[in-house]
């Protein structure tokens, strides 16, 4: 009897711990149900909220475009967004001008050739920030069409299939500008980050706006552009910005003109929601046609 009792009990007392182990177990996986759901919903409250500010950042361009047909760094739309509350959070965002900067897609002609001369109005760029000017030819060769490497510093197949991994070069326009460390590791997460905010990937063709344009965005439009002109564009630009670049008579090398304009097509939304403990990015490639219309073509949750 003593030994039955005994037995009885170890039996009680393992049915215990497995159902308490059994319940831990569960209470667990309850638990992180529930965070996974809890997760799942605020992501989509941050989309939900991102397509608002979207929305929002879209109605503001074509109200601009009614109001008046210049570009410049003081209109409502070039103001930062300061966080606004929502329920359980924040939202904050900005609006950049793209044609501002340099497209990396404009290296080629609509054939799909190396235009030299952009090749070099890049390498001025890369000078002026103190980077590696071989990147230039580089990047002409990764979205021209041939597969000749461009003399002196060019790259096509041969270079890109003796790495680890082995690819081939894109021969397309660029959609990212991310991808300039994968034609250029040697620029480093340092020169990337001096060289981001001044290049920018658009569709081939589109000129740089003088009023949104930095001193060394201008600079690559003509090897007569001299930085101390650049930079009186960029910091004597009146409250309205330039109108026309007529106003700045020579100060605009001959050549640059056709490379120049006082509006702007492209932008760029990015959009942070913070709502709990969770944190939710968008970026949107946002595009305004001439008739005022606007158009989201790309929506990215990662930065570029």
């Amino acid at each position: 009897m003593r030994r039955q009792h005994g037995a009885a009990l170890i039996t009680a007392i393992l049915v215990v711990a497995l159902a308490s182990a059994i319940a831990a177990t569960l209470t667990w996986e309850l638990f992180l149900d529930q965070r996974r759901a809890l997760g799942r919903i605020t992501v989509d409250h941050g989309l939900m909220y991102s397509l608002g500010a979207e929305a929002w950042a879209s109605q503001v361009l074509r109200d601009d475009a009614e109001d008046n047909q210049v570009d410049h760094p003081r209109e409502a739309w070039a103001l930062q967004i300061t966080p606004l509350p929502i329920e359980g959070g924040q939202i904050q965002g900005r609006i950049e001008d793209l044609n501002g900067r340099f497209n990396l897609n404009n290296l080629v002609d609509a054939g799909g050739a190396t235009d030299a001369i952009a090749v070099e109005g890049f390498r001025r760029l890369l000078q002026s920030l103190e980077l590696d000017v071989r990147l230039a030819d580089r990047m002409a060769d990764w979205i021209d069409r041939d597969l000749e490497p461009n003399f002196p510093d060019g790259a096509e197949d041969g270079e890109y299939l003796s790495r680890q991994p082995p690819f081939r070069a894109a021969n397309r326009p660029v959609t990212s500008v991310s991808e300039l460390l994968l034609v250029f590791p040697e620029l480093g997460a340092e020169g990337y980050a001096r060289l981001r905010p001044y290049v920018t990937a658009l569709p081939r063709g589109t000129l740089i706006n003088i009023n949104t344009a930095l001193p060394e965005v201008l600079l690559s439009t003509s090897e007569q552009f001299g930085f101390t002109e650049a930079e009186r564009i960029f910091l004597d630009q009146p409250e309205g910005g330039w109108e026309t670049l007529e106003q700045l008579g020579d100060m605009i090398p001959e050549d640059a003109r056709a490379l120049l304009g006082t509006t702007s097509e492209w932008f760029r939304l990015s959009v942070r929601v913070d709502v709990g403990t969770q944190r939710f990015t968008m970026y949107s490639l946002l595009h305004r046609n001439p008739a005022g219309s606007v158009n989201s073509v790309i929506r990215t949750f990662a930065d570029e």
